[in-house]
């Protein structure tokens, strides 16, 4: 599907949104120099394209996944203040949110703050395989952009992980990007949903370094 039928899909999986909201106000970020030594989280650093990793963590605001937050979640993470965060919620008009076999459980919005994007949490069942097949089967059905794909295992803060990144529709220079992180209930796929990838790197990078098993 192109990106408005995706967009369209989306909208139509979150009509049925419920939860809270985080509040505040998103401080800038902006690039470090690139480097060769292992990052934050350990993984070797890959500045410029396709990865981006010289791109500074956006400041933390608010931690999503744990108990009593919006979203509950087999692992934890860290957003810019001022995202809104809000778990998905079935309906009997739509059903249940999915793409293919990946289910919809969170959706962070960036737009509270002035940027444009979401950041959604996915869990994909019965797929064969690790990270890796589980990353693949979401993007499969979420771009076909992603049959370009390029795949690489990272640490996402102390957790095991495998990281995508892929064309944009429009080809721009900076590539989309999704996470599928190792949780104790199998592999949670995080995606970045953006008409501008590099303005939300910086928060991409925070989600990625600030990774936790959720032992709540």
């Amino acid at each position: 599907m192109q990106r408005r039928t995706r967009v369209a899909v989306l909208a139509a999986l979150t009509a049925a949104l419920t939860a809270g909201c985080a509040e505040g106000k998103e401080s800038p970020s902006g690039a470090g120099p690139p480097s060769a030594s292992p990052g934050p989280t350990g993984s070797p650093v890959t500045p410029g394209p396709p990865w981006h990793d010289e791109v500074v963590a956006a400041p933390a605001g608010t931690t999503v996944g744990g108990k009593g937050t919006p979203c509950e979640l087999p692992v934890t993470f860290s957003v810019p203040a001022g995202w809104k965060v809000e778990a998905v919620r079935g309906s009997a008009k739509f059903g249940e949110p999915r793409l293919d076999k990946a289910l919809m459980l969170c959706e962070i919005d960036a737009r509270p703050t002035a940027d444009i994007g979401f950041l959604r949490v996915w869990r994909v069942d019965g797929v064969a395989g690790g990270a890796q097949e589980h990353l693949k089967h979401f993007l499969d059905a979420y771009s076909p952009e992603a049959a370009d794909a390029e795949y690489r295992r990272v640490k996402a803060g102390t957790v095991d992980a495998v990281e995508a990144s892929y064309p944009k529709e429009d080809g721009g220079p900076v590539h989309d990007r999704a996470i599928a992180i190792s949780s104790l209930y199998g592999p949670i796929v995080l995606s970045l949903d953006t008409p501008e990838p590099a303005e939300l790197l910086p928060a991409y990078q925070l989600v990625k370094q600030s990774a936790r098993i959720n032992r709540d």
